[in-house]
Order: C-alpha cells, then sequence, then structure tokens
C-alpha cells in the first residue's frame, strides 16, 4: 500500500514517517487525531487503514479505507486497498466488485483486469478469469502476472498445450524468471514431458537453488523418471530449505489426487509417483494407466516381502479401480494398518485385550454400540444407511456415535437424532477419541469408514473397545488386527474370498447393504431434453464416480454405442478436465463426443427422479456401483452389473440380487455386453425387466429397512455372546428370519 503524497499536513507527514519506521501504532494515534481535528480529511483515515494493515489488523484496515471512500470516492488507492483486503478476508465477491470498478475506471490496465481474473477463479468462474486475463494480456502482451495466471488455469482446465504456449511466451520475454520456468516444467510434466520438465525445472533451480518449491517439483519429475534416490534427495534438500514450503506443495500434490490427510504425508518417490498416476485415473486420464497397474503390483510385492507400513492412504481406494487381485489389495490394506499401528503406539495403556471380558455372563445388559465415521453428514454411505440407527431395538441395543469430521444439514440432524448419544470428535487426537471410547464403556465399536479421507484407523490400533468390527464404507479388508469382524455377505464375500481378509467375515443373508426404504423420489415427470438426451434414443447411463470408471467397461460400452444407433450414454459430471478425456476416449473408438451426456449435480431426490429418463444403467467392472446401484433400483432403472474377484465388484451383484433380478447379474464381460445389447433392441423384454423391478420394489429384502437392521442386530448379539463365552472370532453366518442360513 503505497504512502506517497499522503502528507496533506504535518500531522500527516510525521505519520507517514512513522509507518516508514515500522511504528504502525503511533502513526494510528497520529492519523487519528488528525481525523479528529479535520473529519473530511479521507488522507488522514487512509493512513490509519495503512497503519492498521501493518499492525496485521484487516478487518480494522478494512473499515479505515472504507471510511476514506466515503470521505473521497475517487481515492482509487483507498478503494485497490479495499479489494485487496476483502480477498484476504476471504470475500472474493466483494473484493470482485471493488475492482470491476478499478477497471472500469482505469480502462486498459492490466494490473486490474489480471486482479479481476484472479478473483473470477476464487469464485469458481473460470471462464471470466480467462475473458479476464485475455483483457490484461490484449493491452500488455508480456504482462508477467496475466500470462503466468491464464497458463496455470488453462492447465488446470486439462487445456495442456494451450497452456505450454503460454509458459513458452513467458520464458521467451522473462528469460530470467524462475517462476517461468517452473511453471513450464509443471506443464510439461503433466503433458507426460518428463525428460523436457527435468530441463525446464533445472533452469528453475539454477536461477533459484534453495527455492523449496522448486527442489518438490524437481523430486517429482525425477521420481516420474523412475530416479528415486535422486528424487529423495531433492525432496530432502526442499523439507531443509523450507519444511513448510515442502510440506504445503506436497499436501496440495496428494490433495489434488483425493489422497491428502497432512498426518500421513509421505516423500517417498515411489508412493509419490503412483499417487501422481492415480491423480489422472481419478480424471479418465488413462495414457499410463498400465504404468500405474505394474507400479502398484511391484510395491505390493514389494511391501509384502518388507512388511514396510504405507501412508498414502488413497492409493488403497483407486487401486479398488484397478485389475488387481484380492490377495494384492490386501498387502496394500496391511501396509496402511502398519503405518495406524506406528502412529498409534504400541504401548499404549487404551489397549483393550479381545478377551478382557471372556466369561462374563453380563444378563438384561444392553449391548452398546459406538459407530466411528467421517460420514455422518451428506454423504452416499450416510444417505444409504442413516435409518438403522434409529430402528436399532432399544431394548437391546444402546447407540453411540462418533464423528470425524464436522459438518451441518439435515442428514446430520437426522443421524443426531437417531442415536441415543452423538460426540462431534474431529478435533480430538486419535488417543483422546479411544480414550472417550473407552470411557463410554463401548461394547463393540463398528467402523464405517475403512481407510477413506478424515478416518482415524489410529483410533482402531488403540482397541479402545472389546470388539472391533468393520462394516460399510471400504471394500475390503482393514488389514492386520485393527478389527476383529467385517459385516458382508456371501455374495459380495464368497467362502473361497476368506484368504483374502484380516478380519473374521460375518455373512448377513441376502445382502450386507441397508437402504433407505423412506427415501423421497421429487414428484416431478423430468424430460429427456431438460438433461440434454434424445427424446427416442436408447439411454444407457452410469452414474458411478469418475475414478470407478476404466478402459475396459468404457470400451465395451462404445461399442455398444456403436452397434445401437442414436443411444447415448449418460455419466455424472466430473469436471472439465474428466469430461475432455472421457470425450477423446470415445472418438479413438470410432464414438461421435456429443454420444457422451453429462449430468449434473443436483438436490438427492430430482437426481433420483432423472433415473426415469435413462433405459439401462451400466455398472464398471473392477469398481462397481454400491449406493448408485441401490438408487438406480430404488428410483426403478434396471441396473446390470458383473462381479469380479473381490468385494468391490461384486456389492453391485450383491444389491441387484436382493432386490430379486438375477438376470441382471452377468458371469464374464463377454455376457455383460451381450445382456445389454439384446436388453437394448428387444424392449420387450427390458420392459418385463422394469415390471419385475417395480414389484420387487415393495416387498424384497434390499427395501426392507427393518429387516436388514434386524439382521444386524442378530449378528451384533452372535458376536458378543461368543466374546462373553470367551470364544474367539470366528467366521459365521446369520441366519435369515426365515431360519435358513447364507
Amino acid at each position: 500500500m503505497r504512502m506517497d503524497d499522503l502528507s496533506a499536513n504535518s500531522g500527516l507527514e510525521t505519520a507517514v514517517a512513522m509507518l516508514q519506521a515500522g511504528h504502525g501504532s503511533d502513526a494510528e494515534s497520529r492519523a487519528l487525531r488528525v481525523a479528529e481535528a479535520e473529519p473530511s480529511s479521507a488522507r488522514a483515515w487512509q493512513i490509519v487503514g495503512i497503519a492498521r494493515h501493518q499492525q496485521g489488523r484487516p478487518e480494522a484496515a478494512l473499515a479505515a479505507f472504507q471510511r476514506a471512500l466515503t470521505l473521497d470516492a475517487q481515492l482509487d488507492e483507498a478503494r485497490e486497498a479495499c479489494a485487496t483486503l476483502l480477498f484476504g478476508l476471504k470475500r472474493p465477491k466483494a473484493a470482485l466488485a471493488m475492482t470491476e470498478e478499478l477497471v472500469c475506471r482505469y480502462p486498459g490496465t492490466a494490473k486490474f483486469m489480471t486482479d479481476a481474473g484472479v478473483l473470477h477463479e476464487a469464485l469458481g468462474a473460470p471462464g471470466a478469469a480467462l475473458a479476464n486475463y485475455d483483457d490484461a494480456l490484449r493491452y500488455s502482451k508480456t504482462d508477467f502476472r496475466a500470462r503466468l495466471n491464464r497458463g496455470v488455469l488453462l492447465a488446470r482446465l486439462g487445456r495442456l498445450e494451450d497452456a505450454l504456449r503460454d509458459s513458452q511466451a513467458l520464458v521467451r520475454a522473462y528469460a530470467g524468471s524462475a517462476a517461468a520456468y517452473y511453471n513450464m516444467a509443471d506443464v510439461l510434466l503433466r503433458l507426460d514431458r518428463y525428460t523436457d520438465a527435468l530441463v525446464a525445472v533445472e533452469k528453475a533451480r539454477k536461477l533459484q537453488p534453495e527455492a523449496a518449491n522448486i527442489l518438490m517439483l524437481r523430486g517429482l519429475v525425477l521420481a516420474m523418471l523412475n530416479r528415486d534416490s535422486e528424487a529423495a534427495a531433492s525432496f530432502s534438500r526442499a523439507r531443509e530449505h523450507d519444511a513448510e514450503v515442502a510440506r504445503r506443495y506436497r499436501l496440495a500434490a496428494a490433495s489434488a489426487a483425493g489422497l491428502a490427510d497432512e498426518d500421513r504425508l509421505t516423500f517417498d518417490p515411489r508412493q509419490i509417483r503412483l499417487a501422481r498416476l492415480l491423480e489422472r485415473q481419478k480424471a479418465c486420464d488413462w495414457g499410463e494407466r498400465g504404468r500405474l497397474v505394474d507400479g502398484m503390483r511391484a510395491m505390493t510385492a514389494a511391501l509384502k516381502l518388507s512388511s514396510a507400513p504405507l501412508e498414502e492412504m488413497g492409493l488403497y481406494l483407486t487401486a479398488l479401480s484397478l485389475p488387481l487381485k484380492a490377495e494384492e489389495l490386501q498387502v496394500l490394506a496391511h501396509g496402511l494398518a502398519l503405518a495406524a499401528q506406528t502412529r498409534a503406539g504400541s504401548d499404549s495403556p487404551l489397549r483393550v485385550s479381545r478377551h478382557e471380558k471372556a466369561g462374563m455372563q453380563i444378563t438384561g445388559k444392553k449391548i452398546r454400540l459406538g459407530f466411528l465415521s467421517p460420514n455422518f453428514r451428506e454423504h452416499p454411505s450416510a444417505q444409504l444407511h442413516w435409518r438403522h440407527f434409529a430402528l436399532r431395538d432399544r431394548n437391546r441395543f444402546e447407540v453411540f456415535a462418533f464423528s470425524l469430521h464436522r459438518s451441518e444439514g439435515r442428514l446430520r440432524e437426522r443421524i443426531i437424532e437417531s442415536c441415543d448419544v452423538f460426540r462431534e470428535v474431529s478435533e480430538l487426537s486419535s488417543r483422546e477419541i479411544a480414550a472417550r471410547i473407552a470411557l463410554d464403556e463401548i461394547d463393540i465399536l463398528v467402523d464405517l469408514a475403512g481407510h477413506k479421507d478424515f478416518s482415524r484407523p489410529e483410533v482402531l490400533a488403540l482397541r479402545p473397545a472389546p470388539l472391533q468390527v468393520s462394516y460399510l464404507g471400504l471394500p475390503g479388508t482393514i488389514g492386520c488386527e485393527l478389527v476383529d469382524y467385517r459385516l458382508t455377505d456371501a455374495n459380495a464375500t464368497p467362502l473361497e474370498a476368506d484368504g483374502s481378509w484380516s478380519e473374521k467375515l460375518v455373512r448377513l443373508p441376502n445382502t450386507a447393504w441397508v437402504y433407505n426404504d423412506l427415501e423421497e423420489i421429487a414428484d416431478v415427470a423430468p424430460s429427456r431434453d431438460a438433461f440434454g438426451l434424445p427424446e427416442f434414443g436408447f439411454v444407457f447411463c452410469c452414474f458411478n464416480a469418475n475414478y470407478k470408471i476404466e478402459p475396459d467397461a468404457f470400451s465395451a460400452w462404445m461399442r455398444l454405442l456403436n452397434r445401437i444407433q442414436g443411444s447415448v450414454l449418460w455419466l455424472l459430471d466430473g469436471g472439465d478436465v474428466a469430461q475432455g478425456n472421457l470425450r477423446r476416449e470415445a472418438v479413438a473408438r470410432g464414438v461421435s463426443a456429443d454420444r457422451l451426456v453429462f449430468a449434473p449435480r443436483i438436490l438427492r431426490a430430482d437426481h433420483l427422479a432423472r433415473h426415469a429418463c435413462a433405459d439401462l444403467f451400466l455398472d464398471t467392472f473392477y469398481y462397481g456401483a454400491h449406493t448408485t446401484a441401490a438408487d438406480a433400483l430404488w428410483a426403478g432403472l434396471p441396473v446390470l452389473t458383473c462381479p469380479g474377484s473381490t468385494m468391490a465388484s461384486r456389492i453391485g451383484a450383491s444389491i441387484v440380487l436382493a432386490t430379486g433380478l438375477p438376470e441382471l447379474v452377468a458371469p464374464d464381460h463377454a455376457a455383460y455386453e451381450a445382456m445389454a445389447l439384446r436388453l437394448a433392441t428387444h424392449p420387450q423384454e427390458l420392459a418385463a425387466l422394469r415390471g419385475k423391478l417395480a414389484h420387487n420394489r415393495t416387498q424384497c429384502a434390499m427395501f426392507d429397512t427393518a429387516q436388514r437392521v434386524r439382521e444386524l442386530d442378530r449378528a451384533f448379539e452372535i458376536m458378543w455372546q461368543r466374546h462373553l463365552a470367551g470364544l474367539p472370532p470366528e467366521n459365521f453366518a446369520v441366519p435369515s428370519e426365515l431360519g435358513t442360513s447364507v
């Protein structure tokens, strides 16, 4: 903030001198005395604002600058200061209004246009931001900030070739700028031009040899070149020079890949390389998918030999969408569990023996259930199962919930109302959470997350409850002995799967998945036209998350579109980058890009209603539909699925079978494709399936929430009875209400 021409009188001259000497408090007092003596002095209030800003008081500084503008609307230095402060106070909309006034008052000024672009980005308006940067460069072709910001934004939008052109122009104009070379290296890295990226980042390092962000980017490029020892050394130097910058860089990269957890960040080049490749998988960029699969297999082999911990939790989640064996996934989970045990500490006094209460015959005592989850909020898993808290038999159970993620919303309120005790523990340490659970004397602790974002496997490692159970959440083993049991069913985990689980498996009748049979569907008649769908063409749909979509299933879908004239594929909108990648993959398979239609995110009841516009839901192969399958069936849309060898690939079949539609479970990929083709070309058969689904919907096991809860309650009782009898955890099947076992 400039202090030129502020000294309208000797009092202000003294205040300016104080500011220049760094005495903000004294300068503020002197300027306030001038303002009191001269109430119309806008300059006095401007100096007050600068002084307050110098003292680190942004709100008070903003008030002073606003007062200055009230006194003199032409005082644009105060207007610019207001915009800067508002942005810093996370009020970008108000900051943009101020900045746009400056753009109007000073047309052709690249700085203000660029500022507007930054604010539009903060407001989630990339198109407007690009227009601002374009305007700035039209008036000043070599403006550094405008060119740099536009290149970064273009890269974020997936327009990598355009971003590269901007970075090349920046390097030509500012050959001595480390930031210009850094930006070029980042774009080249995204383009898989690793050797060129290394050349660029080395030029940046030559200009700023101790910059931690440059050293971190260099390490990442070296990791992608499989030069792991050099990459590790570069990461180490970055942390030595500026540990905080290195940590923030690593956290930002992990966040982009959906792997962020500040306590679990790793600087292992192998894990970072795989995380980078997984980030691309999430955006349906399959260019190096083979390298990713090979890398994951190599890492699981190394982990199996070394029994080393694995810190990158998100690797497991995204690995479920790869063609890996259940045994390989178990090794990953084991590594994550070892890391959790290490963080928890092996000498914890909170550890509770599985058999601590063995032989205790307590009659008349309710079983105290504790549910641990970060998803007591607007989240697919909570939408699926929240009513089971309310329907639990309170004569036999007490229900405690321990929330690992603070949020607001009606779904969370319903969960709170459905529990006997609800505790928000997200701000506590894992040890404090475990202590709270132990103090509450929880008998059976049920983890609803697994190795996912915001989860706390360290709490499980501390063993605060006599029995610990895994349910829903991540569809795979947790590893080691963090939990005793996993709740599942025979379709999701057939008997031959037992060896790939660290937990003992409790198989529920029909299906383990609970759905809310009061789920509301909007009372509307959605039109295809409103969603960009053809009025008469066949509509295949898959509303699975983008990271579940993989080349094998996508290729089958494209072959179907090629064979069925006028058909389209309706997918969930996962952002511009994913859309662009999927359209490009479609064209590569001979399908016009406009035959992919993307569904924006809308209110849940409206989303369920729009399923009526589709003809057939196509499941993915390796990490299949879970909540999305149940939603489609509840909304009356048939779901075609093809179970594989892992739980993640079999849950869709479990749900479809529990709805009474075995004819929609394909035995293999070829049969899946043939069945989809037949249903799309034989409308009477599809209509019959829809009729059967409509009939089953009101009486099938899948949508009988009360029955599902009774079966869960029986499972908990059997576990607890075994525990009280001194018996160790063991696989068992819960008898159905008709008296038959799974």
